[in-house]
């Protein structure tokens, strides 16, 4: 019998968790964009402070995933050190974004 309540036990909670993991990617969305292979692009919530950088890929493709919903900065750095201008991008529940 106890180790018929610990696996209710451990099966609730993990559905639980599952579902606010469920919820969570919900509430997130992508930015993606393009430029030239070996720059790093940065992505910036100026709201929340959160920034993150990714390398662009051989393909010249970027993609920062699971984001929150918000507006962001995108900058690209080029290997050379010089930056582009900062371009706006306002990311939407469950959406993908693409810079422009």
């Amino acid at each position: 019998m106890k180790n018929f309540k610990a696996a209710t036990i451990l099966l609730s909670l993990s559905l639980t968790l599952g579902a606010g993991a469920a919820m969570a990617q919900a509430m997130a969305g992508n930015i993606m964009g393009d430029a030239k292979p070996g720059d790093v692009a940065i992505v910036t919530n100026p709201g929340t402070g959160f920034s993150r950088e990714v390398k662009v890929k051989d393909n010249g493709k970027y993609s920062v995933r699971n984001l929150q919903v918000g507006t962001y900065t995108v900058v690209i750095r080029h290997e050379d050190g010089s930056v582009e201008a900062p371009k706006q991008v306002k990311l939407n529940v469950g959406a993908s974004a693409r810079v422009q």
